[in-house]
């Protein structure tokens, strides 16, 4: 019975640590800014218009908050509004 003990925590210890670690390739993988673009650009049914602005929606994220001049597809989109 006291063998159990250690060997559970240490189980559930590795247990966690692999599902981390898994959790966070999965991120890097799949899910990173990265690689939705990468996606987007290689899917045939994704129009050019459709990667920009994905592309542009995903470099907002990930760059700080800073002036900058408006994106050609952002001027597009004024002057369709106005």
């Amino acid at each position: 019975m006291a063998v159990w003990v250690p060997l559970s925590v240490f189980g559930t210890l590795g247990l966690l640590m692999g599902l981390l670690l898994l959790s966070a390739w999965v991120e890097e993988r799949f899910l990173s800014p990265e690689a939705l673009v990468a996606a987007a650009l290689r899917s045939k049914s994704a129009t050019p218009e459709q990667a920009e602005a994905l592309t542009a929606q995903q470099l907002e994220q990930v760059l700080p908050r800073r002036t900058r001049a408006p994106s050609r597809l952002e001027v597009v989109e004024a002057g369709s509004r106005s």
